[in-house]
C-alpha cells in the first residue's frame, strides 16, 4: 500500500499496510487515544504529516512553473489589450468611411499574391540586369550590386506608382490607362522575346557572324522586358488597393493589427493551456495523495478499534483534517472578446 506518486522518483513510503495495522493494534491495546480525546493520535498525525509533505512538494513545484508562466501571459495580455484599444478607433473609422461611400473595400487582387508577384518579378529582374552590367567589364561583385539594386528598385517604384494611380486617378480613368498599357507592355515583351530567340538561332546557324548590327535591337528588347516587369509590378499594386485612399488605409491597418492580434491570441492560448494544465495536474495529484492518506487513516482506525477495550474516541468520528491550500485561479480561454482572460 505504498503511496503512488505520478511522475515521482522518490523512494517508497515507510507507512506500509503491515506497519499501519501493527501500529493500530498496539495503540488499540493501549487505548490510545483515550475515549474522550478530541486530538488525533500521534501515529495518525504522522500519517497525515507524511502525506502533506508530498502535497507541499507538488504544490511548490506547480507554483514555480506557474510563477514563470504568469508574467509571460500577462505581458502578452497587455499587448493584446493595447492592440484592442488601437484597433477600435480604426474599425470605427473604416465603418464610417464605408457607410459614407456606400460600399465595402474593393480589392480585386489579393494582397498576399500581390507581394508574392513583386518578389517573383524582382528575382526575374536580377539575372536580366546581370547580363547587361557585365558588359561594363567591372568586377563581378559590382555587377551583382548594380543588378540587385535595379532588381529591387524597379518593382518597388512600380508598386508606389500603382498605389498613387489607384488613389489619385478616377476609377474609370485608371482602368482605361491600365487597359491601354497592358497590350503595349505585353506586345513589346513578346516582340523582345521573339527578337532574342531569332538572334540566338542566327548565332547558332552562323557561328562566325558578328552580332554588332543587332545591338540597337537588343537594347530595345531589354528595354521592353524591363518595361514588362515594371508594368507588372505597377498593375498588381494598382489592383491590390482600394480606389479610396482613406478606406484603403483603414483596411490595411485593420488587416495588420488583426494579424498581430491573432498571433498574440495563439500565444496566450498556448500559455494559458499550460497554466491550466499545471493547476489541474497539481489538484489531481493532491487529491490522490489525500485520498490515499484517508485510506491509511481509516485502516489505522479500524485496526485500533478492533483491539480496544473501551469505546472509540471522539476524534475517530470525524474525517482527517488537512491544511487548506490557496489554489491559483485558472485562466479563462473563452472570454467575450476572444482573448484569454487571466484575471
Amino acid at each position: 500500500m505504498d503511496l503512488p506518486l505520478i511522475g515521482s522518483k522518490r523512494p517508497s513510503t515507510p507507512f506500509t499496510e503491515e506497519r499501519i495495522q501493527a501500529e493500530g493494534q498496539k495503540d488499540g491495546e493501549r487505548n490510545i487515544p483515550e475515549m474522550g480525546s478530541y486530538m488525533p493520535p500521534p501515529f495518525e498525525q504522522a500519517l497525515i504529516a507524511h502525506g502533506e509533505q508530498e502535497v507541499q512538494r507538488i504544490y511548490k513545484q506547480a507554483s514555480d512553473q506557474i510563477a514563470k508562466l504568469r508574467p509571460v501571459f500577462q505581458t502578452f495580455q497587455k499587448r493584446l489589450e493595447d492592440i484592442e484599444r488601437r484597433i477600435q478607433p480604426i474599425a470605427d473609422g473604416y465603418k464610417a468611411r464605408s457607410m459614407e461611400l456606400g460600399r465595402d473595400v474593393t480589392i480585386p487582387f489579393p494582397v498576399a499574391l500581390h507581394w508574392a508577384l513583386i518578389v517573383f518579378l524582382g528575382i526575374g529582374e536580377f539575372p536580366l540586369n546581370t547580363v547587361v552590367f557585365r558588359l561594363f567589364g567591372e568586377a563581378e561583385y559590382l555587377t551583382y550590386i548594380m543588378a540587385s539594386t535595379l532588381a529591387i528598385m524597379i518593382p518597388l517604384i512600380g508598386v508606389f506608382i500603382g498605389i498613387h494611380m489607384r488613389h489619385s486617378l478616377p476609377r474609370l480613368a485608371g482602368n482605361i490607362l491600365i487597359g491601354l498599357l497592358t497590350p503595349i507592355a505585353v506586345g513589346g515583351a513578346l516582340f523582345a522575346v521573339s527578337l532574342l530567340r531569332n538572334t540566338y538561332i542566327s548565332s547558332q546557324v552562323a557561328a562566325g557572324a558578328t552580332a554588332a548590327p543587332d545591338q540597337g535591337n537588343m537594347a530595345w528588347a531589354l528595354f521592353a522586358l524591363n518595361s514588362l516587369i515594371f508594368f507588372g509590378a505597377m498593375s498588381a499594386s494598382y489592383f491590390a488597393h482600394d480606389p479610396d485612399e482613406k478606406l484603403d488605409l483603414f483596411h490595411k491597418s485593420l488587416i495588420s493589427l488583426d494579424r498581430k492580434r491573432n498571433a498574440i491570441r495563439q500565444k496566450l492560448f498556448r500559455i494559458g493551456t499550460r497554466i491550466n494544465g499545471e493547476i489541474q495536474g497539481a489538484k489531481s495529484q493532491v487529491e490522490q495523495i489525500r485520498a490515499l492518506t484517508n485510506q491509511r487513516v481509516a485502516l489505522y482506525r479500524q485496526t485500533n478499534m478492533r483491539f480496544r477495550r473501551l469505546l472509540p474516541p471522539w476524534t475517530f468520528r470525524k474525517n482527517p483534517e488537512f491544511p487548506k491550500l490557496e489554489w491559483w485561479p485558472e485562466v479563462s480561454l473563452n472570454s467575450e472578446n476572444g482573448a484569454p482572460d487571466g484575471r
